[in-house]
């Protein structure tokens, strides 16, 4: 979502395609992944003027650039890809968590072996989780994350901490910073109508509806 939330903020049109998840969306990625300007045939991508970008991270850098939205000074730009790497992790953990990787997938059959135990993860998570987050309250001191604009890494901070709040939001009790910082971020020119929005109202899923946690109710 951080990608269509720049998009939102700069009031920046766009159209999408999404795949259906199944064996539908998988032979139609298959079939896309060859293609020659798509390098490593990864999605999300996104198409601007010819020009396709790939990678999450990468698009929200490429996004970032276009809008103004990534930092100019040497500092703040290291400090950045530090808090960028760190939200990654994070995702990538939960991920992880939530997924099971001995079960099957599209043609590939399920482990006769592999036993995943989200329950028992997911408590490894928590406690991940709750030794990060008083970090995150450290450095939200600002209205945003390097100052009184936002950058490119505030969407993606955003998103992250909004996922982790929903499948965690005990470990948010008492982080003041951060739960003011997500309260300006969704108060943000354009965003704000869209937080207001009943299809945002509606709920969406976090992951993918086989996960064992996708965060839709």
């Amino acid at each position: 979502e951080a990608i269509r939330h720049i998009l939102r903020y700069q009031n920046e049109p766009w159209e999408e395609h999404t795949l259906v998840i199944g064996i539908e969306g998988f032979g139609e990625w298959l079939k896309m992944k060859d293609d020659e300007d798509l390098p490593f045939g990864n999605l999300p991508f996104i198409e601007d003027g010819g020009k396709k970008v790939t990678q999450s991270i990468t698009v929200l850098r490429y996004l970032g650039r276009k809008f103004g939205l990534f930092p100019t000074d040497p500092d703040d730009l290291v400090f950045c890809e530090i808090v960028e790497q760190e939200l990654y992790d994070l995702r990538n953990k939960m991920t992880s968590v939530c997924y099971d990787p001995f079960g099957a997938f599209g043609p590939f059959p399920a482990s006769e072996s592999g036993k995943f135990d989200h329950e028992f993860l997911k408590a490894r998570f928590a406690h991940r989780v709750g030794e990060r987050l008083p970090k995150f309250e450290k450095i939200l001191t600002k209205p945003f994350l390097i100052g009184d604009k936002p950058c490119y890494v505030d969407f993606l901070m955003y998103e992250i901490l909004d996922h982790l709040r929903c499948f965690l939001p005990e470990k948010f009790e008492g982080h003041e910073n951060i739960k003011a910082y997500m309260a300006r971020f969704e108060d943000l020119p354009n965003l704000k109508d869209w937080f207001q929005s009943d299809k945002y109202k509606e709920g969406n899923y976090i992951n993918a509806p086989m996960a064992a946690w996708h965060g839709k109710e």
